[in-house]
């Protein structure tokens, strides 16, 4: 008998066992397929008896699947009274068996990186009848699994392409970058909408009644034309962080002034930033898919580069406050800070998923809409307003 208590073991082990035995029979609840283990199971598939793979919260890699469609060995446990989660591994010839019981399932996870533990108990470790229990359950699963097919393969792949974003962001998985500390360690994620308004109320550097008057300022310029270009100059300059005489305090939420390329071509009027801006919807839901156009868009303005992150969210932030917040000097190194994000590299595909994915799935964000006018106006702009919690002024 031995304890198995790290992933570099458990992968030694089981790559072992399967190229010594000519017996096998598996039940896990989840399977990856980009694991030495995995590749040495397929190079000796021939060998599987039994094998039944859960596919419950989608954690299975699709890829699993399509190795086993039709396999008259291996099947698949597609909709299990409860959560179908064993975790076992059995090996026999004519002379000896092993079988490995614990935690671990066949998962990149679970072999790599996890804190899983488990036991590898033999045929010399006195206990005959544990290999034919084994056998059973193994065997009872069989029983109610199922054969995959074609279709259901393609079926799964798509719905798991769907739900692996979701499960990423339940385990506070935000893009690739991991974070450093976990969502219950922040002081912003964690917030209800009572606490997250009473916190910008403080506004330390600014006013508050003067943000909400400058956002209410913008707010009607775009409520009163229908695109960017066709508002008044100087309350596009303002929109847009530079000085300006119709939107107060135009230079809060991201003072642009010294983006000397930005500040030009905003001057200069260019389309870009116009029909940038009209692929994000006034109202509603706002898709990742409305947020790439805006960038492809807002990018043709610098066929020659110079284009930045800072500038980009300033004039999202400006026209749905709501979803976007305005990413600079000034506020990064808190936020970052706060939520324990990468600071560095920061750029267009991780804004999305590292921001504005994050901040949707805080409770302040997610909470109903409130009626009192001041707590509306904060709500209608509560991504927008964290600059109030988050802006340094060293």
């Amino acid at each position: 008998m031995k304890l198995i208590n790290t992933s570099r073991d458990l992968d030694k082990q089981l790559k072992r066992l399967i190229k010594k035995y000519p017996h096998m029979a598996i039940a896990t609840a989840w399977a990856s397929a980009k694991t030495d283990v995995f590749e040495a199971l397929i190079q000796h598939k021939n060998r599987i008896a039994q094998a039944v793979i859960g596919t419950h919260f989608y954690q299975t890699d699709p890829d699993v699947l399509d190795q086993f469609v039709g396999s008259k060995s291996v099947k698949f446990m597609l909709q299990p009274d409860g959560v179908f989660h064993p975790k076992v591994y059995l090996f026999w010839s004519k002379e000896a068996w092993e079988v490995i019981v614990g935690s671990p399932n066949l998962t990149v996870g679970a072999l790599t990186k996890n804190s899983e533990l488990s036991v590898l108990i033999t045929s010399d470790d006195h206990q005959p009848e544990l290999k034919s229990e084994v056998a059973d359950v193994i065997a009872s699963y069989w029983a109610e699994a199922e054969t995959i097919k074609r279709q259901d393969a393609e079926n799964y792949r798509i719905l798991w392409k769907l739900k692996t974003r979701d499960l990423k962001r339940v385990a506070d998985i935000f893009g690739e970058k991991k974070s450093s500390k976990p969502a219950i360690q922040s002081t912003v994620m964690p917030m209800d909408w009572a606490s997250y308004f009473a916190e910008v109320k403080k506004d330390k550097t600014h006013g508050f009644k003067e943000r909400l008057a400058m956002l209410k300022a913008v707010r009607e310029q775009f409520d009163r034309y229908e695109t960017f270009n066709d508002i008044p100059f100087d309350a596009r300059r303002g929109i847009a962080g530079l000085d300006s005489e119709t939107i107060p305090n135009s230079k809060w939420f991201g003072s642009m002034t010294g983006a000397g390329k930005f500040y030009s071509l905003i001057n200069k009027g260019h389309e870009a930033f116009s029909l940038a801006l009209d692929e994000i919807p006034r109202m509603g839901e706002v898709r990742k898919e409305h947020y790439d156009r805006y960038i492809t868009e807002y990018r043709k303005a610098y066929p020659e580069g110079r284009d930045g992150l800072a500038t980009a969210t300033r004039l999202l932030s400006m026209k749905r406050p709501d979803v976007f917040l305005c990413v600079d000097s000034k506020n990064l190194d808190k936020l970052a800070r706060d939520v324990g994000m990468v600071k560095a590299g920061l750029d267009y595909e991780r804004y999305w998923e590292e921001v504005v994915r994050r901040l949707m799935d805080a409770p302040w964000w997610q909470s109903p809409e409130p009626t009192h006018a001041t707590e509306n106006a904060v709500w209608q702009a509560r991504a927008a307003m964290l600059d109030a919690i988050f802006f340094d002024v060293g």
